[in-house]
């Protein structure tokens, strides 16, 4: 349909005895040539639901028809000043989801997060759970006297993943990291993951014995056992940092459980942001997010620390765990809320998902 043929059909409706080339009809219908203001109006009505309802593919959808199909089917608004581009990205994450035929496990939540926001590293930490029931004191490595140095292993702003620092092992063997917790542990099955870059070991001792997870695959005699030699557990992220992780099984209580990190000769790593929890008994998993900041260079997305309530008219202790996750800087407020939103809609329904927030500090601290 043009826009011709429309404007003469306009004026077929005129009542007799109007003039047709009357100046006001013109310019407020149509003239002869069908331009006219409701025609102009009429004619991109017609050429909007022509192209709205014969393009099956959404990248084919520019401009308002875009943003319909976007609130249409996933909820999402335009952002200011937002490009049909990064628009569309963002609808395609949803949707989707880069061609994974599996939705909701591991790989896909990472991608998920990775093509919505740009400059994003999202982890999967598999089977963990609230902060309060970890079993490692500072597992940041970000205050003095929680692990114990030994071999040449020294604390490190070049290894820190989150925060100030982390642990760093240089590659000449006999390098160890490690902290034995003064409490008591309850019997049973727990999840140890920290965030590597390289390649170390760890070594999990409990009353004289080892945990042997080397290659959890259920295969020979002592897999997955207490034994009475050292194990090492040897993990390995080469070339970036990436979650590692392990199972633990604690037969009855106990006190004294010691969790060592070991570098490994001619093995530089560094090693950051480790936690013990007790594994729950539903399919869990974290999402850790780790960002550069969305203006000035400020790195924005972090953690609140236990007690702190970092907005003021909220009680934290009230709050759900991904709640008491926050995000400081510019556009902090709105930036968690989005997180939050994207998170309600492709987590797996019936499955429990913790979101954790991390920054690295920007700037030197004064010890």
């Amino acid at each position: 349909m043009n826009g011709r043929s429309e404007g003469l059909n306009l004026l077929d409706f005129l009542a007799g005895g109007i003039s047709r080339r009357d100046p006001v009809i013109e310019a407020v219908l149509s003239d002869e040539n069908g331009r006219g203001a409701t025609a102009d109006e009429a004619d991109g009505l017609a050429r909007f639901i022509d192209c709205y309802t014969r393009t099956d593919d959404v990248r084919n959808h520019r401009g308002y028809g875009l943003e319909m199909i976007v609130k249409l089917f996933a909820g999402l608004r335009r952002r200011i000043s937002e490009s049909d581009g990064v628009l569309l990205r963002r609808f395609l994450a949803l949707t989707e989801r880069r061609g994974d035929s599996i939705w909701g496990n591991a790989l896909n939540m990472k991608r998920v997060f990775e093509t919505y926001f740009t400059d994003i590293a999202c982890y999967v930490a598999e089977n963990t759970n609230r902060s309060d029931s970890d079993v490692l004191t500072d597992g940041d490595f970000e205050r003095d006297g929680s692990w114990t140095l030994a071999g040449g292993a020294v604390f490190s702003r070049d290894a820190r993943f989150s925060g100030g620092r982390g642990v760093s092992f240089g590659g000449a063997g006999g390098e160890s990291c490690s902290q034995s917790a003064d409490r008591l542990v309850p019997g049973g099955i727990y999840a140890l993951h920290f965030f590597l870059y390289g390649k170390c070991g760890v070594v999990v001792e409990n009353g004289g014995r080892y945990w042997n997870a080397n290659e959890q695959r259920f295969s020979g005699d002592t897999v997955l056992e207490w034994v009475d030699d050292e194990v090492v557990n040897v993990f390995e992220s080469p070339g970036a940092w990436d979650n590692v992780h392990c199972f633990v099984a604690l037969p009855e209580d106990t006190r004294g459980l010691t969790v060592k990190f070991a570098g490994m000769e001619g093995e530089p790593a560094f090693v950051d942001y480790a936690r013990l929890y007790p594994k729950p008994p539903n399919s869990s998993f974290t999402l850790v997010l780790r960002h550069g900041g969305y203006a000035f260079g400020e790195n924005t997305l972090r953690l609140a620390a236990d007690g702190e309530d970092p907005m003021e008219g909220i009680n934290y202790e009230d709050e759900s765990y991904f709640e008491r996750a926050f995000v400081t800087g510019p556009f902090g407020v709105s930036a968690s809320r989005t997180f939050g939103a994207v998170l309600d809609t492709v987590r797996p329904l019936g499955i429990q998902t913790f979101v954790e927030f991390v920054g690295r500090e920007t700037e030197e601290r004064e010890d």
